[in-house]
């Protein structure tokens, strides 16, 4: 490899690094405001995800204007003798849950449902934003 080979290589590795974004940075849960988001999605979501009573754990991951975007893994009883469970992304508008498509309109739902750069981050890397 040349001096010129070498020269180039180092500016294209300088340039795909300098190019990068840092990883989606997600809210702090140590602050008040985000723990007390995260119990009120945590009561919300039972009733709107599971088909009878059970609990949730939340995520937050983001919030943008009066909608919270956030992980939940929910464990129900539908019947004695019966458990159930979901883990997956939502938004929440008020009360209003709004859940991704399964199958190959997954990932399309999660990027109209999320800003682009928190859709992407849901996509490319589930296990850091889950609960």
């Amino acid at each position: 490899m040349t001096v010129r080979h070498v020269g180039w290589l180092g500016l294209a590795v300088g340039l795909l690094v300098g190019c990068s974004e840092p990883p989606y940075a997600l809210p702090d849960r140590s602050t008040a405001a985000v723990q007390a988001e995260e119990e009120r999605l945590a009561a919300l979501l039972p009733g709107e995800l599971l088909d009878g009573p059970g609990t949730c754990k939340v995520r937050l991951l983001g919030r943008e204007g009066s909608s919270s975007y956030a992980w939940a893994r929910c464990e129900g009883t539908p019947e004695p003798g019966l458990t159930s469970g979901v883990s997956l992304p939502v938004r929440v508008d008020g009360d209003l849950v709004t859940q991704p498509l399964d199958g190959i309109a997954h990932a399309d739902s999660v990027r109209r449902m999320f800003p682009e750069r928190l859709a992407e981050a849901v996509l490319d890397d589930p296990d850091r934003m889950q609960p």
